[in-house]
């Protein structure tokens, strides 16, 4: 009678990995991104627009879609060839020419209007308030992927026929100190993200 149970345990425990490693990754990689915002990567450089188009990407579920609006602006991006402090960069990294680089905007430009922005490794970012707001909404939602997943697994909550959320909380190791700390973690996350998506919408 108890290989279910313990079956059951390990596939929550199962689900707890992948959320984990979830919650990591896209959390580690969006907080790493948010560096480019204050100039700790990347190269600061400006975007000479050229050319601003409208594509639609299909979003949400199989019964949901919907199309969502992407705008982008190709141009000319000439990085800037001082550093932070105003002195001329020596390293190289900076004063770069690329040819027909795109970003998303969020919104067109006339011809000739020159944006400040951000040459990652991989692609141009627009550094403003509303991409900011949105990085921070991920790296919240991140971490609520990861305090879920901690929980199951301590507990094997999350299979089909493991425990209830009840029974689950309270077995969960470390009694009333770790249930605050996941609790108070998460809870703070939830707010986080709420707050930064009601900002990325206002702004």
């Amino acid at each position: 009678m108890r290989r279910p149970t313990r079956l059951s345990s390990s596939e929550g425990r199962v689900v707890g990995a992948g959320l984990v490693l979830a919650g990591l990754f896209f959390g580690g990689m969006t907080a790493k991104d948010m560096g480019y915002a204050n100039g700790h990567r990347g190269d600061a450089g400006t975007l000479t627009v050229q050319d601003c188009r409208t594509q639609f990407d299909r979003v949400g579920s199989s019964r949901h879609r919907h199309a969502r609006p992407v705008v982008s602006c190709t141009g000319t991006f000439r990085g800037d060839r001082e550093d932070r402090n105003g002195r001329e960069d020596r390293n190289g990294r900076n004063g770069s020419t690329v040819e027909d680089a795109t970003v998303e905007t969020g919104a067109k430009f006339e011809p000739g209007k020159q944006l400040a922005v951000q040459k990652t490794d991989h692609k141009v970012v627009l550094i403003d308030a509303q991409w900011i707001w949105r990085s921070l909404a991920i790296v919240c939602v991140s971490l609520c992927a990861l305090v879920a997943g901690v929980f199951c697994l301590l507990t094997g909550f999350g299979a089909r026929r493991g425990p209830v959320f009840r029974d689950a909380w309270r077995r969960v190791p470390g009694g009333t100190a770790v249930r605050a700390a996941l609790a108070g973690t998460g809870g703070l996350a939830a707010l986080g993200a709420g707050a930064a998506l009601l900002v990325d919408g206002i702004v």
